[in-house]
């Protein structure tokens, strides 16, 4: 009795194994194409690729009725293709928080540039006053000492290179911060990204055709949108 109803388990064994694992497949199958529409691909290509050649190894497995490897073949799919999904739905995220990140960063930027050009429009009318009159007797005026234009430039907490380059002490023109990044490119990687308590180098020695082609830069490129209440530079 008792060698029957091993023998009878033995069978039923050998009978599930012989069977193929069209279920295992269908699953896999699916994860595979769930890690793929995550874009697993760019964001997890390893893992994906793991999967989707065990997945290959597992088919062809099942056409030769090897069962057992195919098997084994699918749950290594299985595996990595739900790590895949995991770290895709990982680096959907982080994109999405850098994006919104930066679209926070540049509102904030052009903000300040706008309230930069305000300020310089509103010291402009403010420098307008009536002349006074002349005195009857006029005293000896010392001569005065031309100041040397500054050469470098603390970086200060929420400022860009459009606001400082938009500043009377550097160039008083938001549209010439190229000049600024060129200038700085051993520790400026990202013209969004600058820190306070970085010190920025001023050039001083452009042509006209330097900070003409610095302007036209500024203006092509989507980095610092140019307020429409910019005029052009003469």
């Amino acid at each position: 009795m008792l060698r029957s109803l091993i023998f009878l388990i033995i069978v039923v064994l050998l009978s599930s194994c012989a069977k193929p694992p069209y279920a295992e497949l269908d699953a896999a199958e699916y994860m595979v194409g769930r890690a793929y529409a995550l874009q697993a691909v760019k964001f997890a290509p390893t893992e994906y690729q793991a999967a989707k050649t065990a997945l290959t190894d597992a088919r062809k497995a099942i056409e030769k009725t090897d069962y057992s490897y195919a098997r084994n073949s699918l749950e290594f799919t299985l595996k990595h293709a739900r790590r895949a999904a995991v770290l895709a739905e990982e680096g959907q995220a982080r994109a999405a928080k850098e994006k919104a990140q930066r679209a926070l960063a540049e509102e904030k930027a052009q903000q300040l540039a706008l309230q930069a050009a305000q300020a310089e429009e509103a010291a402009a009318k403010s420098k307008k006053t009536p002349p006074k009159p002349k005195p009857k007797s006029k005293p000896a005026a010392k001569p005065k000492t031309k100041a040397t234009p500054a050469t470098n430039y603390n970086v200060g907490e929420g400022e860009t290179l459009w606001t400082i380059s938009a500043q009377s002490k550097v160039y008083n023109e938001g549209l010439l911060w190229p000049l600024l990044y060129q200038a700085n490119r051993d520790q400026i990687k990202d013209p969004r990204q600058i820190f306070p308590g970085q010190t920025l180098s001023i050039r001083r020695d452009m042509t006209k055709e330097e900070l003409e082609d610095a302007r036209q830069k500024a203006r092509i490129s989507d980095i610092f949108p140019v307020p429409k209440d910019t005029p052009p530079k003469q």
